[in-house]
């Protein structure tokens, strides 16, 4: 399933989103705010942390979880992004984000690439 060009641009124009990562039991975890980007209609988050951050683990675990973006709840799935998917990640990183160079920089790190999602409708 993909998302709707429209949505794909509603949940990536925010600066900064939360998400939410379900439990093995269902419930939700506490939202934690990070930055999301778009490649295409394909939407994608980084971890800054790498795969050792609690939230990317919670999301690779169950796959699933939520965004909140523009004050709007979208259930999601959370699937690991392919290698080819990195540079066009990192790309769509270095044009949003670019004024914050040194985070981006450290972004394209090995440990945060590493951690990269792709979010996909529920």
């Amino acid at each position: 399933m993909a998302w709707t060009p429209d949505t794909a641009r509603a949940l990536s124009a925010p600066q900064e989103v939360q998400i939410v990562t379900r439990r093995p039991d269902g419930t939700l975890r506490r939202p934690r705010i990070i930055w999301i980007v778009r490649a295409g209609d394909r939407v994608f988050v980084r971890s800054t942390k790498g795969r050792g951050a609690d939230w990317f683990r919670g999301a690779v675990a169950t796959g699933a979880g939520q965004i909140v973006a523009g004050g709007v709840t979208h259930d999601v799935i959370f699937a690991e992004a392919g290698a080819p998917d990195l540079p066009q990640v990192g790309a769509a990183y270095r044009a949003k984000y670019g004024h914050y160079a040194s985070i981006v920089d450290h972004l394209e790190e090995p440990g945060p690439r590493a951690a990269t999602l792709e979010v996909l409708p529920a």
